[in-house]
Order: C-alpha cells, then sequence, then structure tokens
C-alpha cells in the first residue's frame, strides 16, 4: 500500500496527463528509471492517454480536490473549478480503496473518451462530464520536466 506522498506521486502522472498534473502537486518519491526513460515513457503513454488540465490533490477520504484548473482546459470547458472535490468517476465512488485502481485505469482515460465525474462543489452534488483531448506539448515539456526536477536526484543539482 503507498502512503499519501506516494499516492500524489501516481496521481501526478495520471492526472497531469488528464491533468496537470497533475496531478497532483507535492512530494515524489525517487524515481528509479533515468531520466531519459521516464521522459520516453511519459511521451509515449500520452500519444493515447486523454488529458483534462487539472491538479489535484487526495481528500481524507479518497475524493480529490481540485487545486488547479487550466484556463482553456477540456475541465474549463467542461465547468470544473478550483475547489471541486471529485466524489465519483464513471459511477465508481472514490474512496482510498478504489482512487488509484480508478485514475490509473487505461480503459476510460483515452483521448477522445468523455469521463462522467461526481462533483461536490460547497454542499452541492452533480455530474460533469469531460471529453478527454491529446495533451498539449508545452504541458508535457513542463511535466516532463517537474517530474526529472522532482524525482531524479541528479537534475536537483
Amino acid at each position: 500500500m503507498r502512503n499519501r506522498s506516494g499516492l500524489r506521486g501516481a496521481l501526478f502522472m495520471t492526472v497531469l496527463a488528464l491533468a496537470v498534473t497533475g496531478l497532483v502537486a507535492g512530494e515524489h518519491e525517487k524515481c528509479t528509471k533515468s531520466a531519459g526513460e521516464c521522459a520516453a515513457h511519459m511521451k509515449a503513454m500520452y500519444q493515447t492517454r486523454g488529458w483534462m488540465g487539472v491538479e489535484m490533490d487526495p481528500n481524507d477520504d479518497g475524493s480529490l480536490r481540485l487545486v488547479t484548473v487550466v484556463p482553456g482546459s477540456p475541465a474549463d470547458k467542461a465547468g470544473l473549478k478550483t475547489a471541486d472535490a471529485l466524489v465519483s468517476v464513471n459511477g465508481v465512488t472514490l474512496t482510498k480503496e478504489t482512487v488509484e485502481k480508478t485514475m490509473m485505469s487505461d480503459d476510460a482515460w483515452k483521448i477522445g473518451s468523455t469521463v462522467s465525474f461526481g462533483v461536490k462543489r460547497g454542499e452541492t452534488l452533480s455530474t460533469v462530464k469531460v471529453t478527454l483531448e491529446k495533451i498539449p506539448e508545452a504541458v508535457l515539456a513542463g511535466m516532463i520536466e517537474r517530474h526529472t526536477k522532482e524525482a531524479h536526484e541528479i537534475a536537483k543539482n
């Protein structure tokens, strides 16, 4: 089982693709691959993986709080806002036990797929559908740079 910083790192990789970071800001564990291997893997993965344009942090209950919504992103176009909590994805309630598997599943996160989110804004619950897009090259480059700086010791110097 991953600790909270490990979950943040996993969500960063996934959500940033969906998101900015994706997902997810925060501490990263030291990566065991070379920076070049990571960059190549991330570039290959995001040829088909959809991007939604958010950065999120995990809540204690397993839901995800949006800390950034990229202007003009699919999430922005769908009406998601900073501070919204994602409480479900495609009908699966996000809990500590389900969040990683749900967010890491390749099946629902392809370019062009529409993902249905249960969203809590204040006390209001609603459903928001986001159609995923190809990650912009500049966002992918920034994500790779951020991962390299945060997860590869050599890049910190």
